[in-house]
C-alpha cells in the first residue's frame, strides 16, 4: 500500500509540467552558480600560487637591509580554498584571502572579493550554488507539499481514499515518500555532477577528504529539503483550500529564508557589537605602555630587561654587552606586544562566537540560518577554517620576527643599532607551508547547526504524523 500511494504521487509529479519546467529553472540557476564558482575557484587558486611565489621571491630578493626594517616590510600569504568553495563559497565574498605578516601587530584578512564586485554588494544573498538549492529548493519543497495535498482535497480524492478507510497517517507517509522520490530525481543528479567536479579539480591525496565533506554537506541539505517538504504538507493538511496552503507556505518561505537570516545578523552585531579598529588598536597601545593585572607596562619591562641583561652578562653598562641589546630589546617587546595582542584579539573572537550563538539561537525558529551555517563547516568556507588559517599564519609572522631578532641579536654589539642583514639571512625564513584542517574538525565546528536541522527535521515528521492523523477530506 505504501509503495503503492508513493509510485502513484511520483507519477503524478512527473506528468505535472509545471513542476518539471519549474525545477529545470531551478536546476539551469544552480548549475550556472556551480559553473562560475569552478572558474572563480581555478582562476583564484593559479593566482593564489603566483602570489604566493612572488611575495616569497620578493622577500628573498630585497637588497641588504637592517633585519627590523625587512620585518617590517613583510610578507604576504594567501589562504588556499577548499575545492567545495565551487559549490559553497562561504564567506569568500566578504572575509578575503590575503593576509599581510609584518613585525608589529597580527593583520586581518584583505582584499575580499566584494570589494572589486558591486554585484556582490548590492544584490541581495548569496550566489553560491549551495545559497541557491537552499533558497530556491526550500521554495520547491514548501509549494511541491502544500499543492499535493490541496489538489487531492480539492479533486476529491481524498475523500474517496478516506472512505476506503485507508488510514490518513499511512497515506500521508506514502504521499511523502512520493514526493521525496520526485527531489531525488530532480536533484541526485546535480550531486553527482558537483561530486564529479569536485574530483576533477582535487588532488589524489586530498580526495578522500574533500569527498567526506561533500557528502556530509548533501546529507545537511537533504535534512533541510526534507523538512521543508514535511512542513508544506502539514500547512495543506490544515488549510481548507490549495490558496491558503500557498499562501501560508509561501510566507513561511519569506519568513524563515529571505527575512529570518538578515534580522538575525542584525541582532548579532546589536547585541554583540565588535569594537572598530581605531578603538582596537588604542586600546592594545594602552595596555602595552600601562600593563594589566599586575603585569607592569612596556617601560618597567624595559628597565627591568637592562638589569637582568647587566647582571647575566656581569658587565658596567649596555655598551659593554657581546651581543646587540637592541636586539634584546626587540624580542622583549614583540613578545609584549604578542602577549597584550592576544589578550585583545581573544576578547575580539569571544564577541564573533557571541554573534554566532546569536545566530544559532535564531536559527531554533529559522532553520535556514543552521542549514548556511552547516553548509559553510563542511566546505570549509565558515569563521572556524578562516581562522585555523589565520592562526598558523600568526605563528609563522612570530617565527621570522623572532629570526629578524636573533640577527639583530648576534650581528650587533652594545647598544649598537645599525647593521645589514643580507639574501642568506632572509633565506632563513623558510616559505610559509598550509595544512587545511580535515573532515573531522569541520564537523565538530558544525555541530549546533547540525543538531539544529536534525531537530527540526524529527519535528517536523512529528507535524506531520500529528496533522494526518486529523486529516479531513
Amino acid at each position: 500500500m505504501l509503495t503503492a500511494i508513493a509510485r502513484r504521487e511520483l507519477q503524478l509529479q512527473l506528468r505535472d509540467g509545471r513542476l518539471v519546467v519549474t525545477v529545470l529553472l531551478m536546476l539551469a540557476l544552480i548549475g550556472a552558480a556551480v559553473a562560475v564558482g569552478w572558474r572563480e575557484h581555478n582562476e583564484g587558486e593559479r593566482e593564489r600560487q603566483l602570489f604566493a611565489e612572488r611575495s616569497y621571491a620578493q622577500w628573498l630578493t630585497q637588497p641588504p637591509k637592517h633585519p627590523h626594517r625587512a620585518a617590517a616590510f613583510g610578507l604576504y600569504v594567501a589562504k588556499p580554498e577548499s575545492p567545495l568553495a565551487i559549490f559553497e563559497s562561504g564567506l569568500r565574498p566578504h572575509a578575503g584571502r590575503t593576509l599581510w605578516l609584518e613585525a608589529h601587530a597580527q593583520t586581518a584578512f584583505s582584499y575580499a572579493p566584494a570589494d572589486d564586485d558591486l554585484a556582490a554588494t548590492v544584490l541581495p544573498g548569496e550566489r553560491s550554488g549551495a545559497a541557491l538549492l537552499q533558497l530556491l529548493g526550500g521554495l520547491v519543497a514548501l509549494v511541491l507539499g502544500a499543492l499535493a495535498i490541496s489538489r487531492e482535497r480539492e479533486t476529491g480524492v481524498l475523500r474517496q481514499i478516506l472512505a476506503q478507510r485507508v488510514s490518513p497517517l499511512r497515506w500521508a507517509a506514502g504521499k511523502y515518500l512520493g514526493l521525496v522520490a520526485t527531489l531525488a530525481i530532480a536533484l541526485v543528479p546535480l550531486a553527482v555532477v558537483v561530486i564529479a567536479a569536485l574530483v576533477a579539480i582535487t588532488s589524489p591525496t586530498e580526495r578522500g577528504d574533500v569527498a567526506a565533506r561533500a557528502l556530509a554537506g548533501l546529507f545537511g541539505n537533504a535534512a533541510y529539503l526534507l523538512a521543508m517538504l514535511a512542513i508544506g504538507m502539514s500547512v495543506a493538511m490544515i488549510a481548507r483550500s490549495s490558496r491558503a496552503a500557498l499562501i501560508v507556505a509561501l510566507a513561511l518561505w519569506v519568513a524563515g529564508s529571505l527575512l529570518a537570516p538578515r534580522i538575525a545578523a542584525h541582532l548579532a552585531v546589536t547585541l554583540a557589537p565588535t569594537p572598530d579598529a581605531i578603538a582596537y588598536r588604542q586600546a592594545i597601545g594602552a595596555e602595552f605602555a600601562s600593563g594589566y593585572d599586575g603585569v607592569p607596562g612596556w617601560s618597567e619591562q624595559l628597565r627591568q630587561l637592562e638589569a637582568d641583561t647587566l647582571v647575566e652578562h656581569g658587565v658596567p653598562s649596555l655598551d659593554d654587552l657581546p651581543i646587540g641589546y637592541s636586539g634584546l630589546r626587540m624580542k622583549l617587546m614583540t613578545a609584549w606586544t604578542d602577549q597584550v595582542s592576544d589578550r585583545h584579539y581573544a576578547r575580539l573572537r569571544a564577541i564573533y562566537e557571541s554573534q554566532e550563538h546569536i545566530r544559532m539561537a535564531a536559527a531554533v525558529l529559522a532553520p535556514a540560518i543552521a542549514a548556511r551555517a552547516y553548509s559553510h563547516g563542511m566546505a570549509g568556507m565558515d569563521w572556524s577554517h578562516y581562522q585555523h588559517f589565520s592562526s598558523a599564519a600568526e605563528t609563522y609572522r612570530r617565527d621570522f620576527n623572532l629570526v629578524m631578532n636573533e640577527l639583530i641579536v648576534h650581528g650587533t654589539r652594545g647598544q649598537a643599532w645599525e647593521m645589514d642583514a643580507g639574501p642568506e639571512d632572509w633565506a632563513l625564513v623558510e616559505p610559509f607551508h598550509y595544512d587545511p584542517p580535515d573532515a573531522r574538525f569541520a564537523l565538530r565546528q558544525v555541530q549546533l547547526p547540525a543538531a539544529i536541522l536534525i531537530g527540526w527535521l524529527a519535528l517536523a515528521w512529528l507535524l506531520l504524523a500529528l496533522t494526518a492523523r486529523k486529516l479531513r477530506p
